[in-house]
């Protein structure tokens, strides 16, 4: 994966309160499944920009300031590369809202780690990566994973 470019280069945020994770459950693709409010990074966009974009997009909720905190990057069955840039959110406003294409909603986090199809892209989640992606360092998280979508490589390393 070292010199491999990536397919999709996109963020995903992680706003965490009183507990609570804010999540996505999808209605369109991938119906039910669930995800932490991210996307595409646009031309011309910063990846800050797209944390903030993508959240209002997904979830009705304005955010500021999210704070970049390492690089999640998933190697999927088909070898594909998905890239994407974790954000830290702390500062919000706002309630989730139901759209067309995905409700958004707060969750328990052992909740959803037990009802997430996607692992991977949940993974910082976890109690171990959670301390990483909160902690001072920047992270790289590279995994690897097959047609069901379960990890059959990981590596992990500090940038």
């Amino acid at each position: 994966m070292n010199n491999l470019k990536a397919d999709v280069n996109a963020v995903r945020g992680v706003l965490i309160n009183e507990g609570k994770v804010l999540c996505i459950k999808n209605k369109v693709d991938r119906v039910n499944y669930f995800d932490l409010p991210g996307g595409q990074i646009e031309p011309g966009e910063s990846k800050e920009e797209a944390c903030i974009r993508e959240f209002m997009e997904e979830t009705g909720v304005k955010i500021d300031s999210p704070e970049y905190k390492g690089d999640l990057v998933i190697l999927n069955a088909n070898k594909h590369i998905i890239h994407l840039n974790m954000f830290l959110v702390e500062k919000f406003d706002g309630i989730p809202k139901d759209f067309e294409e995905n409700s958004s909603m707060w969750m328990d986090i052992k909740e959803y780690l037990s009802q997430e199809l996607l692992y991977a892209n949940s993974i910082i989640l976890d109690d171990f990566f959670y301390k990483i992606f909160t902690g001072e360092k920047k992270f790289e998280i590279k995994l690897e994973v097959d047609n069901l979508d379960k990890i059959t490589k990981l590596d992990f390393r500090y940038m």
